[in-house]
């Protein structure tokens, strides 16, 4: 587990148990500023404290850096109130070719932004102060050509290159992690929950990407969090911190209900380690938490209520699309308001963004058994699309919620069950399409995806 996250991320731009609390009846926030010293050569006959004191070191040369995006940086990870940052060990002079007719330039950077652990599923906490090489990518976020991000790939402590360096050649690690023992099973409760012939929704499930990412210990724990949660307890044991590290990566993708009624979970905030306890911070007093997680549950029962255990793994997945593209309704707010991005907003206000859409989704699919992730690619020169790659009777599919919604009024499925020709014959990913939500992500290629589109 150790060497998953330190070679990882460990926590993100991203579990015994007492499980009758849910089950419902047949009726239901540094680095100091550094202050210049002027080093030119001065006796002092005032002050004795500065004899036997070493000069200012000489302040180090900027190193060049020309990319398309491949970097390597050796610096220190900080934290301060616009977010995580590096600061690299001297001065880079970046120039980033995001734009091939007008490269981006960047001089003198003393502090380069990282991208946020809810984004990029790597909790960068584990690594607050200390020196290490990040090999990773510049890049943009949406609607922002001032300000350099950088993606990391991995993050090893320690200073491992001599220095900072463009590598337009460095390419994301390739493939999934598995932790999941599946000699030791899992609990009962955490399998898909049926009350007179239909599915409803359980919120002890996760995924199973997030299963064999994460392993069968957090998954027990998790499981006990999700219980205090339901219970309205503000404490939870957390026997490993890499836990909590991953914890709110994990919410983000599997636990809607977590944002609809508490304050986002925050690794540095709401985790003692001393303890070894975790704190959630409710928005609302008992009564009002209860209220919004039977407003949920009803919500998500209804997505889920076209479904029944004898259909097929294709009839489940197109009952589930069907249903959420009927109901939903794009919200170009949360494009500004990144918060309306979560997907909790799909549930109890019928709207959202790709991401959203693509998330709830894949949530609801998790609930009737049915394997998926998300993919993704660049839309635009300022934007990039996010949508689902599903597993259906052994073979992998695009489905695009999103793309459904402007095409008659989301009934029909003319974006359900696409293979890779499909989903790019209008250049949509002809740049390369990228899945997976944990670990590293990875390229799909066309062999990837079944042969023979299901709407064919």
């Amino acid at each position: 587990m150790k060497k998953v996250f330190l070679f990882l991320l460990a926590a993100c731009l991203c579990f015994s148990v007492c499980a009758c609390a849910f089950f419902r009846d047949a009726d239901g926030e540094i680095p100091s500023d550094t202050t210049e010293n002027d080093t030119t050569s001065v006796e002092d006959t005032s002050s004795p404290d500065t004899e036997g004191t070493d000069p200012v070191p000489p302040q180090k040369s900027p190193v060049d850096i020309e990319t398309l995006g491949g970097v390597v940086i050796v610096g220190e990870i900080g934290f301060d109130e616009a977010g995580w940052h590096i600061i690299p060990e001297q001065p880079l002079n970046i120039t980033y070719t995001y734009f091939y007719e007008k490269p981006s330039v960047f001089p003198g950077q003393t502090s380069i932004r990282l991208i946020d652990p809810k984004d990029d599923g790597i909790d960068k906490a584990v690594y607050l102060g200390q020196t290490v090489t990040v090999h990773g990518e510049f890049r943009f976020v949406r609607n922002d050509f001032e300000t350099l991000y950088l993606r990391p790939y991995t993050i090893t402590i320690g200073k491992t290159v001599e220095e900072s360096y463009g590598d337009s050649t460095l390419k994301a690690p390739e493939g999934p992690c598995d932790l999941y023992d599946p000699s030791t099973p899992l609990p009962k409760y955490l399998e898909p929950s049926i009350l007179q012939g239909k599915y409803i929704y359980n919120a002890f499930m996760l995924s199973e990407e997030t299963i064999r990412f994460m392993g069968n210990d957090f998954t027990l724990f998790y499981c006990d969090f999700v219980d205090a949660f339901l219970g309205y307890r503000s404490e939870v044991p957390c026997p490993e911190k890499a836990y909590a590290e991953m914890l709110s990566t994990v919410i983000y993708y599997d636990f809607p209900l977590f944002d609809a009624c508490a304050e986002p979970f925050e690794f540095l905030k709401h985790y003692d380690g001393e303890t070894d306890t975790i704190h959630i911070e409710y928005r609302y007093g008992e009564a009002e938490h209860r209220r919004l997680l039977d407003e949920f549950l009803e919500a998500a029962d209804e997505l889920l209520s076209g479904v029944t255990p004898d259909m097929s793994d294709v009839e489940r997945a197109k009952a589930i699309y069907h249903a959420l593209c009927t109901r939903m309704t794009y919200d170009d707010s949360a494009l500004v308001d990144f918060e309306r991005k979560n997907s909790y907003y799909a549930y109890l206000n019928n709207s959202g963004v790709c991401v959203t859409f693509a998330n709830v989704y894949n949530q609801l699919l998790t609930q009737v058994g049915i394997k998926s992730t998300l993919a993704s690619c660049d839309y635009s020169a300022t934007m990039g699309h996010v949508w689902s790659v599903v597993t259906l009777d052994g073979k992998d599919y695009f489905c695009d919620p999103t793309f459904e919604l402007s095409y008659d009024k989301g009934s029909g499925y003319k974006f359900f069950g696409m293979n890779y020709a499909d989903r790019t014959k209008d250049g949509l990913g002809k740049d390369g399409i990228r899945a997976g939500k944990y670990c590293f992500s990875y390229t799909v290629l066309p062999e990837m995806i079944a042969e023979q589109s299901l709407n064919k």
